[in-house]
């Protein structure tokens, strides 16, 4: 087999992964598979390893921007929360 024959095969393995080659195309990769430990191996391969790419990393630019402080209501709602809730517990210790 050619080498420029396995990797039109290799390039037709995430379309057979997927289901998206019509039916010549799977049979021809299914019987290439069959045959060809490189390309079996190639399939057990997790997706995420054949994706992963170094990126660069521009610091003007950043991938997420930086985190702001939260806003003073969602501190205060915090507080309220906290009194009322030391509230209906002291209320209920009094009561019971």
């Amino acid at each position: 087999m050619h080498d420029t024959d396995h990797t039109e095969f290799q390039d037709r393995l995430p379309g057979f992964k997927s289901g998206a080659l019509d039916d010549v195309e799977w049979l021809m990769v299914r019987t290439h598979l069959a045959e060809c430990a490189q390309c079996q191996a190639e399939m057990r391969r997790p997706e995420l390893l054949n994706r992963a790419a170094p990126k660069r990393i521009d610091p003007e630019h950043p991938r997420h921007p930086a985190r702001t402080t939260a806003p003073l209501w969602t501190l205060a709602l915090g507080v309220a929360l906290v009194v009322a809730l030391v509230t209906s517990a002291v209320v209920f210790a009094l009561t019971s």
